[in-house]
């Protein structure tokens, strides 16, 4: 599936990093492999409802770009095109939000 994921650039590689949690520590995604996610079961940032972790990810550029309203200052954030497999809806969210077991940002995700 293609989906849409919001992210940072990392200030020292200039590589893609995810906003919130990573992989054993890294939060860094590289370009064009596939990636899993670390499953475990974790709480919102509000202290809120658990959940089994996954890549957040948005079905569509629009949707996206809508989410992005929810960040007091979206300057520093990107929507990155990319391929997830084995997702599902992210049961309590306020929005369209997927959970995506494996995540590939394509090669022409700049700055790849």
């Amino acid at each position: 599936m293609k989906a849409f994921k919001i992210m940072k650039i990392s200030d020292h590689d200039n590589s893609w990093k995810t906003l919130f949690h990573g992989v054993d520590g890294d939060r860094n995604i590289p370009c064009d492999q596939w990636v899993g996610a670390s499953n475990d079961w974790v709480r919102d940032g509000s202290g809120g409802t658990y959940y089994e972790s996954g890549w957040h990810v948005l079905p569509s550029y629009a949707g996206a770009m809508q989410y992005m309203d929810n960040f007091s200052d979206p300057t520093d954030k990107y929507i990155v095109e990319c391929e997830v497999k084995r997702y599902r809806k992210k049961e309590h969210a306020r929005s369209e939000v997927f959970l995506a077991d494996t995540i590939k940002l394509g090669k022409e995700a700049v700055p790849c």
